[in-house]
């Protein structure tokens, strides 16, 4: 009489969360029993290895997941006595979080005019740079969108004499102020 028929699942179990878009898959069955897998998703069409059993049963096979729920389904053959057995295995693929490893601090300068000058137009283009994606405010109400290199320009009005000019870089919750004095001389 043959050996009855069994198939197993070792690896991952069922339900599992992997943070790896490729995963290994082990399972045991009869000695050189041939095993289908076939593993599909709602992202990508029905994939499909077949994987023969070593002389102690053991198989396993690298599959590549989709994001989300995936399904695997295990068939084992026994060929002799016309016997199959079928297993499934649900896993999800849930990327792990990108993180920044070189995060940039934010910054800001002002780089014209330089701090200290004198200008004779009461119009002035004041210009300077950020941390990409950061949010910049003059004179704290004049907003100022930089571009995606962190460049940025805006001009404002002076008053005759000494003028305080501050910016401040937001992202997120940070803050960065950066400030510079003009004097606005209409006779010069």
């Amino acid at each position: 009489m043959p050996a009855k028929l069994f198939l197993q699942v070792h690896h991952p179990a069922h339900l599992a969360v992997v943070s790896e878009p490729n995963v290994r898959v082990s399972a045991s069955t009869l000695p050189w029993l041939v095993t289908r897998i076939r593993y599909s998703s709602s992202a990508q069409h029905d994939q499909l290895s077949i994987e023969q059993a070593d002389a102690s049963g053991n198989f396993s096979d690298e599959v590549t997941l989709a994001e989300g729920v995936n399904v695997i389904e295990f068939t084992t053959y026994h060929g002799a006595s016309d016997q199959t057995v079928r297993r499934f295995l649900a896993v999800t693929y849930k990327p792990a979080p990108v993180t920044d490893p070189d995060p940039v601090l934010l910054f800001l300068n002002i780089s014209r005019p330089a701090d200290g000058a004198a200008v004779s137009d009461p119009i002035l283009v004041v210009s300077g740079a950020t941390t990409p994606n950061a949010r910049v405010v003059l004179q704290d109400i004049i907003p100022v969108e930089p571009d995606e290199l962190g460049q940025w320009q805006a001009s404002i009005v002076l008053e005759p004499g000494k003028n305080q000019i501050n910016a401040q870089a937001l992202r997120g919750a940070e803050k960065v102020d950066a400030a510079i004095s003009v004097t606005y001389d209409p006779d010069s």
